[in-house]
């Protein structure tokens, strides 16, 4: 379920902003994509459809085919329970543990307590947080927090992965470490579409990159064919 594809979309405001004019393009099953452009550009409204929390005002977005607007309450519920999202803010529970805000999306579909344990452990690992698996998100820094958020993303293995800016409170080298284990995730078959204004990782990445601007698709850059840059950052999955 992780061919994407927008069809002449627009989301205009009540206020007559248009966040996007009509955007038409796809993310191919298994592909890796960078939303950039300015702030306002249109890549956090680009997202917020992705996820289904807003609706085009014109045009479809379609996940293999089915239209999101038109997506029944149990396919919507279906269609999110396959999908990893990076927020800005965090969305973390100030009342749950490390350990059971990473666990929420296993515990929701059911899988039992030792695959939980294992997979949670897996995922911070991978943000480098063993350790603090027990300590309450009032207890980490901002750059913890935006970690766990990024292991909560990844821990059920999406079929997509939507991230706003994930890596916007992070030093350079995590912020690397991180973009890395995005691609090996994509590297495993999930899709995967990030925005972000960082150009400098953008392009050590060599992905395929989409810049937006004033709500349009300005350029388009194709992914570099240098091999797998993935593997020089090995993370645990």
């Amino acid at each position: 379920m992780g061919h994407v594809e927008f069809k002449r979309v627009t989301r205009r405001f009540d206020n007559g902003h248009e966040a996007l004019k009509e955007v038409s393009t796809e993310f191919p099953e298994g592909s890796m994509t960078f939303l950039t452009g300015h702030s306002g550009a249109g890549k956090s409204t680009f997202l917020k459809l992705l996820l289904a929390a807003d609706s085009p005002t014109r045009g479809s977005i379609l996940v293999n085919g089915v239209d999101l607007k038109g997506i029944s309450k149990r396919g919507l519920a279906r269609y999110r329970r396959n999908l990893g999202v990076v927020f800005q803010d965090h969305h973390l529970l100030a009342q749950r543990t490390v350990y059971d805000n990473v666990a929420i999306p296993l515990r929701v579909i059911g899988m039992r307590e030792k695959d939980v344990e294992r997979r949670v452990r897996a995922a911070l690992t991978g943000v480098e947080l063993i350790g603090k698996e027990g300590l309450y998100p009032r207890h980490l820094s901002t750059g913890e927090q935006q970690r766990v958020g990024i292991a909560r993303a990844v821990v059920n293995r999406p079929k997509i992965l939507l991230a706003d800016e994930p890596t916007g409170n992070l030093d350079p080298e995590l912020s690397r470490h991180i973009m890395y284990r995005f691609a090996r995730f994509n590297q495993m078959g999930t899709t995967v579409i990030v925005a972000s204004h960082d150009v400098g990782l953008i392009e050590e990445m060599g992905s395929r990159t989409l810049c937006l601007e004033q709500g349009r698709i300005v350029a388009e850059i194709p992914a570099r064919q240098e091999g797998n840059q993935a593997e020089e950052h090995p993370v645990a999955v």
